[in-house]
């Protein structure tokens, strides 16, 4: 999750911020689509991993994993979004606000 979530934060903080004030779209969009391929490998890893945690801890049924679900999902969603629509700055903002979500359920789910 670092990578995914702490490689969102700095684009949208640093690099996104710069590369749009010097104009290099080309740029800004190479950089996306490594990170992007880079991020699907995270988060298959990540939920095959989390799947085989949540049943060894038997933990299917806590309504926390799934909020944690559902706020992947919605991460998932909103990715889809803005791989399709990549100039709509709601939707990049959403996705790394919805990946915190994703990271408190998280946190919540292990110390409770």
């Amino acid at each position: 999750m670092a990578l995914f979530v702490g490689g969102q934060l700095v684009l949208v903080i640093a690099v996104v911020p710069v590369m749009h004030r010097l104009g290099d779209e080309a740029t800004t969009r190479a950089l996306a689509r490594r990170f992007g391929v880079a991020s699907a490998i995270a988060l298959s890893v990540l939920i095959a991993t989390g799947a085989a945690m949540a049943s060894h801890y038997g933990l299917w049924h806590s309504d926390v994993l799934r909020l944690k679900l559902a706020a992947l999902v919605l991460v998932l969603v909103l990715t889809g979004l803005h791989i399709a629509t990549p100039s709509t700055r709601a939707i990049s903002l959403l996705v790394p606000a919805a990946s915190l979500v994703v990271v408190y359920l998280g946190i919540k789910l292990t110390y409770g």
